[in-house]
């Protein structure tokens, strides 16, 4: 067994062994190749921070590792690791994370960043011996469109399509940070994939979200603070749906301690299906 950096892999190489690693993981992680790079390029994966497990010349296990800055430190981000099932179970995953924080000591970046699936207990186990704790919890949330409760918000607001983020101006309608993935650095890498729309009453900005037509994933959606309990939020939510064109919406890592928007998705028929931790080394 040999372990490598992974700067002069192929990304169809990386793909494929991902696909193969997660096939039997607890969230389906299929991806199509395109939508594989999408998310490696939305993460800000950099191979020279990531590490490959080899059996002769073939990839059974990688960690690929996005870069940026976090809470204004270097950091390293986990942007996905996993090992084919016939290598599991032999220590190479504990070696594999010991040789890339090897490989990292000797760079600028100061923390790493991951998250892992509650319910990933080897995972979570290996992350606590190796130093990391648990920073926050994630919870991520889906529905079937057609089950939406789509009740009339009676407000007066119009939606206007944007193609730049006033940033300045809605950070300040967060109740918590978004996660790394749903984070303004990864959103403004691959901005011309996402919808963006802003809700004004008259020229006072209300709320907005951002979100995949395609896909129905809801990356941002928020509403001014001075502003909430008016059906702005519920409005921002059928607006948003009816320009999606998947059969369904899903939402990914809302921080678990903000309970006004985890129960503003609940009310409207969201189901919470999975939580993670985040967590930092």
């Amino acid at each position: 067994m040999e372990y490598r950096v992974l700067e002069s892999e192929s990304w169809e190489t990386i793909h494929e062994c991902f696909d193969e690693a997660f096939s039997d993981y607890a969230v389906e992680m299929h991806v199509p190749f395109d939508k594989f790079q999408n998310i490696m390029l939305r993460n800000g994966v950099d191979l020279k921070y990531s590490m490959g497990l080899y059996d002769a010349e073939k990839l059974v296990g990688f960690i690929v590792n996005g870069t940026g800055v976090w809470h204004d430190l270097p950091t390293v981000y986990d942007s996905g690791t996993g090992i084919l099932r016939e290598y599991r179970g032999k220590k190479y995953s504990r070696t594999l994370f010991s040789r890339l924080r090897d490989l990292l000591s000797r760079t600028r970046y100061q923390q790493y960043l991951l998250e892992v699936i509650q319910t990933n207990i080897p995972a979570y186990t290996l992350y606590l011996r190796e130093g990391f704790t648990m920073t926050r919890e994630l919870q991520c949330f889906r529905i079937e469109k057609e089950r939406l409760h789509r009740e009339d918000p009676h407000c007066d607001i119009q939606f206007r399509t944007v193609s730049v983020v006033d940033w300045d101006a809605v950070t300040a309608f967060w109740n918590a940070a978004p996660s790394w993935q749903n984070s303004i650095p990864a959103i403004e890498r691959i901005s011309s994939q996402f919808e963006k729309i802003a809700a004004y009453a008259g020229d006072t900005l209300t709320g907005y979200g951002v979100f995949g037509r395609e896909s129905g994933e809801l990356v941002h959606i928020a509403v001014r603070k001075d502003f909430r309990k008016r059906g702005i939020g519920t409005a921002l939510l059928n607006e948003i749906s009816s320009r999606t064109q998947s059969p369904g919406l899903r939402i990914v890592n809302i921080d678990g301690s903000d309970k006004e928007t985890t129960g503003f998705l609940r009310k409207r028929g969201f189901e919470n299906d999975v939580n993670q931790f985040e967590m930092i080394l």
